[in-house]
């Protein structure tokens, strides 16, 4: 037999089996058919028949959730609809210019949080944020000091494992914040906000206290002469993982920042970056 097709057999096999059990329980009537008393990842046409009778059966009694992420069938299709999630919220300011991924209230992969301080898409399977973004101008500028109470997030959906500060300890990354605690400064609760640690990525020290540093620094440089930023950030790749492989370490940063000449005014400026999480970058200048 073909060995890539010897190795596909196997992972159906694998996710057949782990996504059937011995249940007792009475189905109630509006949910998607099985062909038995319980269900398995065969008996669906898409994730969101899985979904639906996972989140009617509290504690995964059909292991349709193999990795226990909250997302049933990961392997299965999705539905094909006319109609897209709910995206955005009217109006948010950090989305101004586009929800990039299309985050939503439906994908935990692809999970939309939208604070006060900034909004982001969170992936429950990775533990870290895909994407943040958020508005930056003088208004969000003032003397609070760095709280430092780095804390897991309450506002993530039930069944996404929460981020603790203890789960980087020991690992040699730092807690690195995406919406800076320095571009939340003109009040505690904004300033608190970052520190949830849906805002933070693991990051090698050189990258976070060094180039990152800076360039957050030349952010909050160009608002002190008058310009208003709009800013998204994130990590790409996967280098490792922490906290028994809750916590993925990004192979690489990202930023990109829209210079706006005023407040309310026009684009005049982008500036990309792309930047190793890794040891590499020590001593260099982050436009390099």
């Amino acid at each position: 037999m073909n060995l890539k097709i010897l190795c596909a057999a196997l992972v159906f096999i694998l996710l057949s089996a782990s996504c059937s059990s011995d249940r007792v329980k009475t189905r109630p009537t509006n949910l998607p058919p099985c062909t038995k008393t319980d269900c398995n990842c065969s008996d669906f046409a898409s994730q969101e028949e899985a979904q639906a009778v996972l989140d009617a059966f509290p504690g995964n009694p059909d292991k349709l959730d193999g990795d226990g992420n909250g997302i049933a069938g990961e392997s299965l299709p999705r539905a094909k609809t006319t109609t897209q999630p709910k995206t955005i919220t009217s109006g948010n300011i950090h989305l101004k210019f586009g929800n990039p991924s299309q985050a939503n209230s439906k994908d935990f992969n692809n999970y939309l949080m939208e604070k006060p301080q900034y909004a982001l898409s969170y992936n429950c399977s990775q533990g870290i944020a895909n994407w943040v973004s958020w508005q930056l101008n003088k208004t969000w500028l003032g003397s609070v000091d760095r709280s430092n109470d780095f804390r897991p997030d309450p506002d993530l959906p039930p069944g996404c494992y929460a981020v603790t500060p203890n789960d980087y300890r020991g690992s040699g990354y730092d807690r690195g914040h995406m919406t800076p605690s320095g571009d939340r400064t003109s009040n505690k609760e904004d300033n608190s906000a970052t520190f949830f640690m849906t805002n933070m990525i693991p990051q090698s020290p050189p990258n976070n206290r060094e180039v990152w540093r800076e360039l957050e620094e030349y952010s909050r440089e160009l608002v002190d002469r008058g310009k208003e930023l709009y800013i998204i950030a994130g990590g790409e790749g996967k280098q490792k993982a922490m906290a028994n492989g809750k916590l993925t370490v990004p192979k690489y940063n990202w930023k990109v920042i829209l210079i706006l000449d005023k407040p309310g005014g026009k684009v005049t400026e982008t500036i990309g970056f792309w930047i190793p999480n890794d040891d590499s970058v020590a001593r260099t200048d982050w436009r390099d």
